[in-house]
């Protein structure tokens, strides 16, 4: 008999396919002895992200607190989400391939800026879901010209093994007069085979415009990697 927030039945199969069937309390292998449970508090949600496996002794556990005799430490969903998501990982992380995403010059120069995401592995595949978020100074631009929804992570990429993509995006045209330092932050996430995602750590590119050294010879524009997030930037500028 199902419940009006019943799980559905792919979504537990993600469930048991991602903790390769451990509890994500205890850890423990369960075979057939496992349930896809509610987060305590999000009884009345149907979400995977409400969904936790668990063993019918750690299903008891969770439920097992009174406030009226309040002894002990109630499990909370601010525990048992980072828990469940190390149970996932632990047994996930394997299909995740090694990906290298790079911001490049484009030929054409400004607005123009080209992209490359590459799965660098020899098994398995993967897709990716891209965001591209354009920072001038202290403002906050899209993307242009992203017609099939690439760059706004509306459209998956397909990461063959062994595979490298090259595409290209815009800028507002403003980004090519201004003096305004340019930066682009790429956010990525990852399905493995089995449509898990895994976030990768934002990272950002800063434009460095076509200059000349002390002797007059030009130095011609290029992108350097920012190994940390745009927020983090700002708060140290």
């Amino acid at each position: 008999m199902s419940r009006e927030y019943d799980f559905s039945e792919a979504d537990k199969n993600k469930c048991l396919l991602w903790c390769a069937r451990h509890c994500c309390l205890c850890g423990k292998e369960c075979g057939v002895n496992i349930e896809v449970a509610h987060i305590p508090g999000e009884e009345e949600s149907s979400d995977i992200d409400s969904a936790i496996p668990l063993c019918f002794d750690c299903h008891a556990k969770i439920g097992q607190y009174s406030t009226a005799h309040p002894k002990g430490t109630r499990y909370r969903k601010e525990e048992l989400k980072p828990r469940r998501d190390q149970i996932y990982e632990q047994y996930t992380r394997h299909l995740v391939p090694p990906i290298l995403a790079s911001i490049l010059l484009h030929p054409y120069g400004l607005p123009r800026v080209g992209f490359r995401l590459a799965n660098l592995g020899d098994f398995p595949w993967a897709k990716a879901r891209v965001e591209a978020t354009v920072r001038l100074g202290s403002k906050k631009l899209s993307v242009t010209g992203d017609k099939h929804g690439y760059y706004s992570g509306e459209v998956p990429w397909h990461l063959n093994p062994k595979t490298a993509i090259d595409g290209n995006f815009g800028v507002p045209i403003e980004c090519v007069t201004s003096t305004d330092i340019l930066r682009v932050e790429i956010n990525i996430k990852i399905f493995d085979i089995y449509e898990r995602p895994h976030r990768l750590l934002p990272f950002c590119y800063t434009y460095v415009r076509e200059s000349k050294d002390q002797r007059g010879n030009l130095i011609p524009p290029y992108w350097f990697l920012e190994p940390t997030s745009y927020e983090n930037l700002k708060k140290n500028s």
